[in-house]
């Protein structure tokens, strides 16, 4: 079970900052300041007070000796009191700067970690030919082994669905090994680096592999990996986007209907987002896209857009737009059939290049949400995501961006090393002292879960999450139509 207590407490990081530290640290600093200034208004009102008295006496021969004393008490208290607000001062700065400290530490040691994978990665791909000559020799036996497999398990009713179904089973029996810190930044160190493992089974000298990578000018890296894998997996079946089924990609609205409300804060707009899921028959339900229609007399339309998951984890495009095809096309930056369906479903619903829109995704729904506001396609005022893989994906700073990862959450790794700083980082392990359920494969991918860590941030007294879900519902603020329209997307099987 889901709980808004369970699990780590609150990382915050970006913003346009270098500080990485708990939201407690950002908290105390914060009041620190504020008693800072607070006491420094006593100050100032001590001093007025001060120069009154001063005044009387000035004027009178025959003020008492309590009045003198009086008069330096007051100095005495104004000494005091200024010398606690400048402390409070001092030990609010020092955490600030402890935190940056911490933030650019902690970017040294990824940076690090990271050219250690590439080097490692490189030195992998320099043997993969090597690798390839010593098992070949076994590669007749291991396939008609397989084939052997292949053949008994035609006898066995479902047999295509029981294969990846023993993996997933063996995945939700050992959870842990997913839903761990450590699995995590292995996979993220692991993605980084299998451009790196091209470029050494290329043969590329080290010196330009380090130049074209992550590492260097950035021309190879995360997307141009996910783009191998497509090109790769598309010769085998696997993977295949084509810009023609993108363009057969149609959305068509399912439900429109009055909403009494625009979303507050981060947790409604996770409500919010559609989810597309199958029932015990097999049977698609749900919707992938809901836009919200924001109207107030004498302003523009502005609208909010929902993007759902990834539905279908099948590595074979089919029906399903928001697949793992989809997914991995997002990844690499390619034209996707999850993308063009929500590019639809906006065109639908009256949305233009000058209409100001926020996009709101989870996991594959935020991926496709950083796409279309890093695109400068659309006006873009806000973006909030929830278990994405954006690590890579730099949207304008000019636009208010919100993310939560946990760091026991595989799916955001899969997007690779951060590079928007600008953006604001909330960070949660989410089973931090207690025990994964049973029969999930990803317990720290649920939406619940991150519906969890979204209360939580609304609560922290981050300044930083505070201004951006205060940016986030001022976009809406003022609305007196708001009509919300769900669409489905439907691509022909190739």
């Amino acid at each position: 079970m889901s709980g808004e207590g369970a699990g780590g407490g609150l990382v915050v990081s970006g913003g346009g900052s270098a500080a990485v530290a708990s939201d407690e640290l950002f908290t105390d600093a914060q009041a620190l300041e504020e008693v800072s200034e607070q006491l420094g208004r006593a100050v100032g009102e001590l001093a007025r007070i001060d120069a009154r008295v001063s005044a009387g006496l000035l004027r009178r021969t025959d003020a008492p000796v309590s009045a003198f004393e009086a008069e330096a008490e007051i100095d005495r208290a104004a000494s005091l009191l200024g010398a606690a607000g400048s402390r409070a001062e001092t030990i609010a700065l020092m955490l600030r700067l402890s935190a940056e400290g911490y933030g650019r530490a902690e970017r040294l040691a990824e940076r690090a970690v990271q050219e250690l994978a590439a080097r490692l990665g490189y030195g992998i791909g320099m043997l993969l030919p090597m690798l390839v000559t010593v098992m070949l020799p076994a590669l007749p036996v291991a396939v008609a082994g397989l084939a052997v497999a292949a053949l008994a398990s035609l006898a066995v009713p479902g047999w295509s669905r029981r294969m990846p179904g023993a993996l997933g089973t063996w995945l939700a029996e050992n959870n842990r090994v997913l839903t761990n810190p450590g699995t995590v930044a292995l996979v993220r160190a692991g993605v980084m680096s299998i451009d790196d493992v091209i470029a050494g089974a290329l043969r590329m000298p080290p010196g330009a592999a380090r130049a074209l990578g992550d590492e260097g000018a950035g021309i190879t890296g995360v997307a141009t990996s996910a783009g191998f894998f497509s090109v790769v997996g598309s010769r085998l079946g696997m993977l295949a986007e084509t810009p023609l089924l993108s363009r057969e990609v149609t959305a068509k609205a399912v439900v429109q209907r009055d909403v009494h409300a625009p979303p507050s804060g981060l947790a409604e707009r996770i409500d919010r987002i559609p989810q597309r899921t199958h029932n015990a028959e097999g049977d698609a339900v749900g919707s992938h896209v809901l836009v919200e229609r924001y109207s107030q007399p004498g302003t523009p339309d502005r609208f909010e857009v929902y993007i759902t998951g990834t539905a279908d984890f099948s590595p074979v495009a089919g029906e399903e737009p928001f697949d793992l095809t989809g997914g991995v096309t997002g990844v690499a930056g390619m034209p996707a059939a999850s993308i063009e369906a929500v590019r639809q479903a906006m065109a639908d619903s009256g949305v233009t290049a000058e209409s100001p829109v926020q996009f709101t995704g989870f996991s594959q729904g935020g991926l496709i949400a950083a796409r279309l506001a890093a695109s400068g396609d659309y006006n873009t005022a806000g973006l909030f995501t929830a278990g994405s893989p954006i690590g890579q994906i730099e949207v304008p700073s000019t636009v208010a961006v919100l993310e939560l990862e946990h760091t026991d959450d595989i799916v955001p790794a899969l997007g690779g090393v951060r590079t928007d700083y600008d953006a604001v980082l909330v960070e949660r392990e989410a089973f931090a002292g207690r025990d994964t359920p049973e029969g999930v494969a990803v317990p720290s991918h649920d939406r619940d879960e991150y519906r969890a860590t979204a209360v939580l941030a609304e609560r922290a007294g981050s300044e930083r999450v505070s201004d951006v879900v205060d940016r986030l519902n001022g976009f809406s603020a003022g609305a007196t139509s708001i009509v919300s329209t769900s669409y489905v997307a439907e691509r022909p099987a190739p």
